[in-house]
């Protein structure tokens, strides 16, 4: 069965793609007489940027979409690099700093999930972010007394926001890592109307932006296979979709396999008893922030998040079973003999 997945699937990223041109009515017959689908893959935010597009101004929207992804991650949120916001605050903690009314906006969106994940999301995590270095040539095991010295920097309850104005206490360091992805999808979506776009399937990484009329299908990846098998499909109107899994970023020390997915309660690689988790819903902010809370959170604590947010999700378990929620009960189609359905929640 394994097989005959890998050959469907064409996607490299934690979510495949499939069948992106399922176009109807009279996009159909428009489609047919005449537009074709306008690709284009870049690299942005560290990740692997594809683009495939139907409409007249396909071309320049692509470029306009990676332009402004690469200007998300330069002016905005990379925690590495000089010219961003956040790079700002955190050289500069202890100090209230301007930034732009987009930082400001985004980060106060993303506070409130933590706040109502009861901070399994945690921005401020980024001194134990930068002490794992996982992604990076430095991956490698802290001390424990590095990890709780970095520990007594986190606190999302600590960062302090006023209009334009952004403040964290001395030492704290913002990591974005687990929305800018998510938020690049937004902004793609807003390119991809303003063009006029017919359809736009657009990855960042582990998240997706579909836009468009028709159902788009959504293959997510078998945690336990290579990066072109998936295990299962959603079938989905327009939509944003996130995976957080704990077998993209890795390394192994001493035998052992460390990911990338780290608590703020222990520093460590949160470990939930999930392998992954998929978020679908209408932001790209919040599929991608919600698929890392709950992939920390573990399932059970997780269903009052989703609930909040309307969202609807996959949940991926270490014994290869799977759950997911009700509005993906007659959407989901598992495609692989290895894994089990349970009920729908």
């Amino acid at each position: 069965m394994a097989d005959k997945n890998k050959s469907k699937s064409k996607w490299l990223p934690l979510i495949i793609v499939i069948a992106t041109v399922a176009l109807a009515g009279l996009v159909t017959l428009d489609y047919l007489r005449g537009s074709s689908e306008y690709t284009k893959n870049d690299i942005a935010m560290g990740s692997v940027v594809s683009q495939k597009l139907i409409g007249k101004q396909a071309p320049q929207a692509a470029q306009n979409i990676v332009d402004r992804i690469s200007r998300i991650e330069n002016n905005n949120l990379s925690m590495n690099v000089s010219s961003s916001d956040i790079y700002k605050v955190n050289t500069e903690s202890g100090t209230l700093i301007e930034v732009s009314s987009e930082t400001a906006l985004w980060l106060g969106a993303t506070l409130e999930v933590c706040r109502a994940s009861n901070y399994a999301l945690d921005i401020t995590i980024g001194a134990v972010t930068k002490l794992w270095g996982i992604g990076s040539d430095t991956a490698r095991v802290p001390t424990q007394s590095e990890i709780d010295d970095a520990l007594k920097t986190v606190s999302a309850k600590n960062v302090y926001i006023s209009g334009n104005r952004v403040r964290i206490p001395a030492t704290q360091m913002l990591d974005m890592g687990a929305i800018g992805k998510g938020i690049a999808c937004d902004e793609a979506r807003k390119i991809a109307r303003k063009h006029d776009l017919k359809r736009a399937v657009i990855s960042v990484g582990g998240s997706i932006m579909l836009h468009g009329a028709g159902d788009f299908d959504v293959g997510i990846r078998n945690p336990s296979g290579d990066a072109n098998d998936y295990l299962g499909i959603i079938k989905t109107k327009a939509a944003c979709v996130s995976t957080s899994g704990n077998y993209e970023k890795v390394f192994t020390f001493e035998g052992k396999t460390y990911h990338h997915i780290l608590s703020s309660q222990t520093g460590y690689p949160a470990e939930s008893g999930l392998v992954s988790v998929t978020i679908v819903c209408d932001s790209g902010l919040l599929s991608d922030a919600l698929s890392t809370a709950c992939f920390v959170l573990g399932y059970e604590s997780s269903l009052p998040l989703i609930e909040k947010y309307n969202a609807q999700a996959v949940f991926i378990f270490e014994d290869k079973s799977i759950a997911v929620t009700g509005g993906l009960k007659e959407s989901f189609a598992l495609e692989n003999d290895d894994y089990r359905l349970k009920a729908a929640i």
